[in-house]
Parts: structure tokens; C-alpha cells; sequence
């Protein structure tokens, strides 16, 4: 039998050049710059279910995870952040929701980061000089999670919907309020339940 040469490669076409960026520190792991891409996702457990949530992480890891997230929208939730960030054995980003009190919770349990959504955090911009020092000290990089679904209203009104341009707008936005501040270690982190846009 005698192959029949389609002129296929072997290897899979580039779509893009990768674009340079900073690289930073996610606990052991590098993100960004060279570095290669790292495998994150979140638990779906209550992170105040410190059980249910290191298991879930011990899942993650051994399918390959690296990186962790785990919600913080509680009181309690930002209370089991020192254990689950002491056990895991990989990398945990404490997802901030609603309060910039759980961001200073999250850096002070040792998360190797801390997302925040600027669009679900009431009286976030004033916090970003304390957060960005917070941050700084402890050599945690924030995550800038812009979210479709919780786009600040100024841009809503600005733009009429969540546009791709709004979502850009809100991360540089929120990019620039840490950078006045001297805080260079960002992840950004843009959504929208719409693939296409």
C-alpha cells in the first residue's frame, strides 16, 4: 500500500505570533513572557468547605492543573483561605467577590494571587493605592478580571453593551490605577459569555 501525500504538514499551522508580555510569578509557576502556558481552573466546591475543596484541588492536580481558583465571596470563605493556601499543592488565586476587605484576607493567607473584578467590587478604585502596597509587600500579583456581566455602567453607558472595546477599556483602565502606584505584577483577564465577541 502507498501513502498518498495531501500536502497536510505534520505539524499544526501557527494561527498567531504569541505577544510579548511581562512575565510574573504565580507562586512556583511563571506566567506570561517565555514562559510555557500553564493549566488553571476553579473549584466549584464553597472554599469554606476546606475538605471538599482540597479535594477538588488534588483532582485538578493530578489531571495536570497548576494554577487554582477558589471563590471568596464570604466572610467565611476568606476565613479557610491560610489552610487551603498552606495544603494545596499547587499555586491557589483567591477570587475576590463584592468587598476589597477580602483581597487584604486573601494576601494575608499567603495566595500565591488574588483576582479581582473591579465591575462586582463596590468602592474598588478608591482601595487600589492600599491594595497595590499590600500586594507589593508580599510579593502577590493581582489578576484583573473583567467580566461582561458585571462591566462597570459608566462603560455599559459609554459603549451600550459589553463590547470588546469596553472590555478593554475597563482592564487598561484598572491596569493604569495599580500602575500609578508602582504595582507592575498583573494578569489580565477578559470574558464575555458571547465566544465571538
Amino acid at each position: 500500500m502507498t501513502a498518498i501525500s495531501l500536502g497536510m504538514p505534520d505539524v499544526p499551522t501557527k494561527l498567531a505570533d504569541r505577544r510579548v508580555s511581562r512575565q510574573i510569578q504565580v507562586g512556583p509557576v511563571a506566567v506570561g513572557g517565555d514562559a510555557p502556558v500553564s493549566v488553571q481552573s476553579m473549584t466549584t466546591t464553597r472554599t469554606s468547605d476546606i475538605g471538599a475543596t482540597l479535594q477538588q484541588i488534588a483532582e485538578l492536580t493530578a489531571s495536570g492543573c497548576q494554577i487554582v481558583r477558589v471563590a471568596c465571596p464570604t466572610q467565611d470563605d476568606a476565613d479557610a483561605l491560610p489552610v487551603i493556601a498552606r495544603k494545596s499543592q499547587i499555586p491557589v488565586i483567591a477570587d475576590i467577590h463584592f468587598q476589597p476587605k477580602y483581597v487584604f484576607a486573601a494576601i494575608d493567607a499567603g495566595c500565591a494571587a488574588v483576582r479581582v473584578n473591579p465591575g462586582n467590587i463596590k468602592q474598588f478604585d478608591d482601595k487600589v493605592k492600599e491594595i497595590a502596597k499590600a500586594a507589593s509587600d508580599a510579593g502577590t500579583p493581582i489578576r484583573i478580571g473583567v467580566n461582561a456581566g458585571s462591566l462597570d455602567r459608566r462603560l455599559l453607558q459609554k459603549y451600550g453593551k459589553a463590547t470588546p472595546e469596553a472590555l478593554v477599556e475597563s482592564a487598561l483602565w484598572e491596569c493604569s490605577l495599580f500602575e500609578e502606584h508602582g504595582f507592575r505584577d498583573i494578569k489580565i483577564s477578559v470574558k464575555h459569555n458571547d465566544p465571538v465577541v
